[in-house]
């Protein structure tokens, strides 16, 4: 049956009627093409977002100082609450708590050579790197040996350390000396960091700074909590540190301004329940494009089959079998869509790998420093294929509704439709 005049038959349908067949094959190929840019495009806007927090522990908080907004025991409104040691020792108490790292933030002038250049220098301890996702380009970050013996050393970020170099004519910055606020400290890491206008980034050991600036108040604190998975145990837990705080500095519990405390897993978990809502949306728009396209074939099957009546009547009266004409029909619409379903298919993941080699190649160039929005906007083949497969099925399926109805007409109703 699938002979050579079989298929001559249905690609001279084809030809017969070029515009027609383009139309529809370009609406199956737009819908196959647009569902995977727009996957694609969730895709990559969901790795950019999380690979800029993929180096980081989750179960992670910060609590910042702030001004109160209500006054309280005696206590005026816009009062400042500096954290302070008995926050630290506060957090060491709760258990639900493991490690606690304080951040000392100093500014100052760095000076190397020839270059001076403004920098934010904060005190930390090893356990930062991981709670901040710190990415090093070259050398270590702070270690247990520098905290204990309060070693003068320093990791700077990528860009202050190249521009140190290109100014200074050295090779590494690594095991240099430099001068931050008329101190001496010795860079021993270089890492990747965002630039806040013209301002460097610099880590040192929190007990040095602590010894030699004699600080025991922080806008900061992070530490890492145990036990604390879902979003429920996380706001409770939130609550009831609030709550704690707000005893030990006296401003109300009510106040939402006093002290900001901001969770890493809460955080990720919204972000995950934004994307799965984003693939959701992206799911129906897609679809909707793919059922656009089967409709379209649908339609376009019912003007052949209206065409061809006649020839279906003079068929018939020949002594052509139902099976044959039916699977003539058929064929036309499964042809059409595989065709341009595939086409749809090759179109979209040929633009997607591009634009994916395009981004890959700027991130070479700008070396991988500066936070990430579009990462990998490539999608799965198999979900590609399948959704071309279901397209396909459903353009034979939608074909073989007026198939099966012109083949039930009589010959002689056939041959005399006009």
């Amino acid at each position: 049956m699938f002979n050579r005049d079989f298929w001559s038959e249905i690609f001279m349908a084809l030809r017969r009627n070029k515009l027609r067949t383009i139309l529809t094959g370009f609406a199956i190929s737009w819908g196959i093409f647009m569902l995977i840019i727009l996957l694609s495009a969730g895709n990559g806007l969901k790795n950019g977002v999380t690979s800029n927090f993929a180096d980081r522990i989750q179960n992670t908080y910060h609590i910042w100082a702030s001004f109160t907004e209500l006054p309280y025991k005696g206590h005026k409104a816009n009062r400042y609450i500096m954290l302070n040691n008995k926050d630290i020792q506060l957090l060491e108490t709760l258990y639900q708590v493991e490690e606690v790292s304080p951040v000392l933030s100093q500014g100052g002038t760095l000076i190397f050579g020839e270059k001076s250049k403004s920098v934010s220098m904060e005190g930390v301890k090893p356990i930062y790197k991981n709670i901040e996702g710190i990415k090093m380009v070259d050398g270590r970050f702070i270690n247990e040996n520098d905290m204990k013996n309060k070693m003068k050393v320093v990791i700077i970020d990528k860009n202050t350390s190249d521009e140190l170099m290109r100014i200074n004519g050295v090779s590494t910055m690594i095991g240099k000396t430099v001068f931050i606020n008329g101190l001496s400290f010795t860079v021993v890491g270089v890492c990747k960091g965002q630039p806040w206008g013209d301002y460097g980034q610099c880590y040192a050991p929190y007990s040095t700074l602590q010894a030699l600036y004699n600080v025991n108040r922080y806008y900061q604190l992070t530490f890492i909590t145990r036990g604390l998975n879902t979003k429920e145990d996380n706001e409770a837990f939130q609550k009831e540190l609030k709550k704690k705080l707000a005893a030990l500095h006296e401003f109300s519990p009510d106040d939402k301004r006093a002290v900001w405390i901001d969770s890493q897993m809460v955080n990720s978990l919204e972000t995950n329940r934004i994307f799965n809502t984003i693939n959701i949306f992206i799911w129906v728009i897609g679809i909707a494009m793919l059922i656009s396209g089967v409709v379209g074939v649908s339609n376009i099957m019912r003007i052949t089959v209206k065409e061809r009546t006649n020839e279906i009547g003079i068929r018939k009266a020949l002594g052509a079998k139902p099976r044959s004409i039916l699977l003539s029909i058929v064929m036309e619409s499964l042809v059409i869509t595989t065709i341009f379903g595939y086409i749809g298919l090759f179109c979209g993941m040929g633009v997607m790998e591009i634009v994916n080699m395009v981004l890959k190649t700027g991130e070479v160039a700008t070396g991988g420093g500066e936070m990430s929005v579009f990462v990998n906007p490539t999608v799965d083949i198999k979900i590609v294929v399948s959704a071309t497969l279901v397209l396909i099925i459903s353009g034979v399926a939608a074909g073989f509704a007026p198939a099966w109805k012109s083949v039930k007409v009589k010959p002689i109703e056939a041959m005399n439709y006009r």
